[in-house]
């Protein structure tokens, strides 16, 4: 009888650990699943598939979309959302995400504007021009919670001779009672468009993208733009202004004969277009004067210390993990 109830109570015993073990193992593999949902954009190799489908949106999918003179200066966005992985112990989102979701927000921009300029150096044979990222300063205003939708807007800023400046602003997707928009965070990033070692101005990136208008007899040349580290010549061989200017002769006149028809069409409807050269420099000159404000930031390269120079001393260095 006792043998019965032992064995009636051990084989109930092993049926409940076994079902309970069961549901356990389940109940955590759905909960695995839905933390990867809610935190997708945050998974393994999941930046590199947001920014190559930025590149296959516009240089295959939409490459027929050119930009039009009108989207020089206006805002491009991008809609995202904070997930809990990127939350920091203070409940919001960590500032460190915040230059993920600009990598993601500027390619959009970057590639509807010069799009057209990369297929015309593509048909004409030239060098592969890239794009590449020289600095990003962030202001943070406001914190994002978890979860939270909220939107990127990014658009050009300013350019000179060498760099070519992005502002993005990361508000909130709704308005609040005055009509306005919640400011989280605005960030100031810096471009210079490179084929091979030679630097591309933008002014030429912009004009064979279209955005341009032909530049004026007189017009006051564009600022040289400071460089951070080793100089490089804005356009052409040789370190020197005649290498710059044969180069960028050359590739206006070969942008020309590929675009006769197109350059045409373009400046009769420029003729009554709101941007126009005079407007079109007003703007770029005003949003230089803030840029400004960016390269004087290079000298913070001299600034870096050993921690052996008098009065000084090394502390550390701690462990911050692989």
């Amino acid at each position: 009888m006792m043998s019965t109830l032992i064995t009636t109570v051990f084989t109930f015993a092993t049926a409940t650990m076994g079902f309970l073990g069961t549901h356990t193992w389940s109940a955590a593999k759905v909960l695995a699943v839905l933390l990867a949902l809610i935190n997708i954009k945050t998974l393994p190799l999941m930046w590199h598939f947001r920014f190559y489908r930025s590149l296959y949106a516009h240089f295959l999918l939409r490459r027929k979309d050119l930009p039009k003179p009108t989207h020089l200066f206006s805002p491009v966005t991008t809609l995202s959302r904070s997930s809990t992985y990127e939350c920091d112990l203070n409940g919001h989102k960590s500032n460190s995400t915040y230059f993920s979701d600009l990598d993601i927000a500027r390619t959009h921009l970057v590639c509807h504007l010069t799009k057209h300029s990369f297929a015309l150096r593509k048909q004409r044979g030239d060098p592969l021009m890239y794009v590449a990222l020289a600095g990003v300063t962030a202001l943070f205003r406001r914190e994002i919670k978890p979860f939270a939708r909220y939107m990127i807007s990014t658009r050009v800023l300013a350019w000179d001779q060498k760099w070519f400046y992005v502002v993005s602003h990361f508000v909130s997707v709704d308005k609040g009672r005055d009509g306005k928009r919640a400011l989280y965070a605005s960030a100031l990033s810096k471009y210079v468009f490179k084929s091979k070692r030679i630097t591309v101005p933008p002014e030429i990136v912009l004009r064979e993208s279209g955005l341009l208008p032909p530049r004026p007899e007189g017009a006051t040349p564009l600022e040289s733009g400071s460089s951070s580290g080793v100089d490089t010549p804005a356009v052409g061989l040789p370190e020197t202004r005649m290498g710059e200017e044969k180069l960028e002769a050359a590739v206006e006149r070969i942008a020309h004969v590929d675009r006769v028809k197109e350059d045409a069409e373009r400046e009769l409807v420029e003729q009554d277009a709101y941007w126009t050269w005079d407007r079109i420099e007003s703007e770029r000159k005003r949003g230089l004067d803030l840029a400004q404000h960016m390269v004087g930031l290079d000298g913070l390269a001299d600034e870096f210390r050993e921690g052996d120079e008098e009065g000084l001393e090394t502390v550390g260095p701690f462990f911050a993990g692989w």
